[in-house]
C-alpha cells in the first residue's frame, strides 16, 4: 500500500545523549544522522531522530503534515492501520536500542 508523505504519521523522537554513554553529548548528533538513515518506518509512518538537549520538550511528538497530534489522535491514526501505539513505540525502542549497539561498535 502506498501513502504520500503528507498523509503519513511522523514521529519526532528526541534521543537522550546519555543513552550513548559518557561521551553521548559529543556523539548524539552523529548517532541521530545514523539512525535517520538506518531505521526504516512502516509504510504509514516517518521517523525523525534528533538530539534531546532540552528536557522540557517531549521525548516523542506525533504529527501529520506538520500538524501536531494529541495522544488520542495519534492512537486513532495508528489504530486505523491496526497498530497499537504502545506496541508501535516498544518496537521502535527495540530498533533504536539495536541501532545504538551497532553505532557504538563502529
Amino acid at each position: 500500500m502506498k501513502i504520500s508523505d503528507d498523509k503519513k504519521i511522523k514521529l519526532l523522537y528526541r534521543v537522550e545523549p546519555g543513552c550513548l554513554g559518557p561521551t553521548g553529548a559529543q556523539t548524539i548528533e552523529h548517532f541521530c544522522d545514523y539512525a535517520n538513515q538506518q531505521l526504516v518506518a512502516p509504510y504509514f509512518a516517518l521517523y525523525h531522530f534528533t538530539a534531546r538537549f532540552d528536557k522540557t520538550k517531549a521525548e516523542r511528538e506525533y504529527s501529520i503534515n506538520a500538524r501536531l497530534l494529541s495522544d488520542q489522535h495519534a492512537q486513532a491514526y495508528l489504530a486505523h492501520f491496526k497498530t497499537n501505539k504502545d506496541e508501535f513505540e516498544e518496537q521502535l525502542d527495540e530498533l533504536l536500542t539495536q541501532a545504538i549497539e551497532r553505532f557504538l561498535e563502529r
